[in-house]
């Protein structure tokens, strides 16, 4: 019902109560999601312990200025991560706004935390998801614009929303018809300077809309809670690659798969694995588990017995995108990883040759993860510069387009470095 970090409500409790306060004919009300921003680099400048001080400070200063004793119907939860959800009053929300970012200014002094607010007016006919939906549709409108810190939703954003829906109606004939196929990027060890293993990447190509971006598909198929699918799917295919080119007699490497977290919830994901993998005949050694870094504290138990027993079946267990999200500390202590992912998207607009503090911030997480007994995997490497310095500061392996897009398993074989 509440938060573990912040005693805020949750996610669940706050969208049942709203849903009763909207549906009764309340009116005047407001949703306002709000995303602190940049928050990745403010974990990876001062540290995730620092991070969740702020959270937690965060949610003291919403309590105050969204106090249910100066309106009655004033619900505050915290999403995920850095989100924030307020059902609120619309007569006083962009007065309010304001005032919760004068407060951030002042937090502290040595940094400037900055929010992002999205707000959409809810009616009693339309459900509640749909209106955070559109509350975070205002918000991330305005991620790139520093000028502006909050955004009222309008009709063009329902373009996002209309895609949305697009892709759940058609998402089951897309895997029947082939729409959506499976390609592989090459994963590079950088000490053999030799291709080692590849990660497979579901990529969907609609014959009426045309490419339909992974960044797009695979968060709405999540949020909707049929990412399961994609993963059963993808994992089938992964399997039937690799039997062919074995019975082929042609060369094979160990291939990473991708397992949201919500899998565990949503199927008996192991037992798909299991399943595949011997009907298939696949050593568990050439068949990786990745399971991304956006891991929250309800997901702890079933996940933590789901990453063990995929271990203790002999399968490599990886964390991917180290460093995208908030938690990555709390995440390395609570759960057993063989292998993480750094992503190096927060480096960009940094000069590696020149930035200390860019050298700083991969050498401390570096070694952070070899005194754990984790191997460590740089992704998205895209110039020779990077390349240079992660090697020289001794990354096992690396992957990204400087070593080649998504691509047949056959074209990973045909690779030379």
């Amino acid at each position: 019902m509440f938060d573990t970090l912040t005693g805020l409500l949750s996610r669940n409790a706050f969208l049942e109560r709203s849903r009763r306060i909207v549906q009764s004919g309340e009116n005047g009300l407001a949703v306002v999601w709000f995303n602190l921003d940049n928050f990745a680099m403010f974990n990876n400048r001062f540290g995730f312990e620092k991070g969740d001080e702020i959270l937690r400070e965060i949610a003291v200063i919403l309590r105050s200025i969204f106090s249910p004793d100066e309106y009655k119907n004033n619900l505050i939860a915290r999403f995920s991560d850095d989100n924030f959800v307020i059902l609120t009053d619309w007569t006083t929300v962009e007065i309010k706004i304001d005032t919760v970012q004068e407060y951030l200014y002042t937090l502290h002094e040595n940094v400037t935390l900055r929010f992002r607010a999205g707000i959409y007016f809810p009616s009693e006919h339309e459900d509640i998801r749909t209106s955070c939906d559109r509350a975070k549709l205002a918000c991330d409108n305005i991620k790139k614009n520093h000028s502006v810190s909050s955004c009222m939703f309008h009709e063009k954003m329902s373009e996002e929303l209309s895609l949305q829906q697009y892709i759940l109606d058609n998402f089951e004939n897309a895997l029947k018809l082939k729409h959506i196929g499976i390609l592989y990027q090459p994963i590079v060890d950088l000490s053999k300077k030799k291709i080692c293993e590849a990660e497979a990447l579901a990529r969907w190509n609609d014959p009426v809309i045309g490419t339909i971006s992974p960044g797009k598909f695979i968060p709405t198929l999540e949020q909707y809670r049929e990412i399961h699918k994609l993963d059963i799917f993808a994992m089938r295919k992964v399997c039937d690659d690799y039997r062919a080119r074995r019975e082929k007699g042609l060369s094979v490497i160990p291939i990473s798969i991708n397992i949201s977290r919500l899998d565990f919830e949503l199927c008996d994901i192991i037992g798909e694995v299991e399943r595949t993998v011997i009907f298939n005949d696949i050593p568990r050694n050439m068949l990786n588990i990745e399971i991304t870094e956006s891991i929250n504290d309800e997901d702890m138990t079933v996940l933590n017995l789901g990453i063990e027993k995929f271990r203790a079946l002999g399968y490599e267990v990886w964390m991917d995108d180290f460093g995208s999200g908030y938690s990555s500390l709390n995440v390395l202590k609570d759960y057993n990883f063989d292998t993480i992912k750094f992503d190096m998207k927060f480096l960009h607009g940094f000069d590696i040759k020149k930035s200390e503090k860019a050298k700083y911030i991969i050498s401390a997480n570096l070694s952070m993860a070899r005194l754990m007994g984790m191997k460590a995997l740089a992704e998205g490497v895209e110039t020779a510069e990077q390349l240079e310095y992660l090697t020289s500061i001794g990354f096992d392996k690396a992957q990204g387009y400087f070593f080649g897009k998504p691509m047949t398993l056959d074209e990973i074989f045909s690779l030379t470095f």
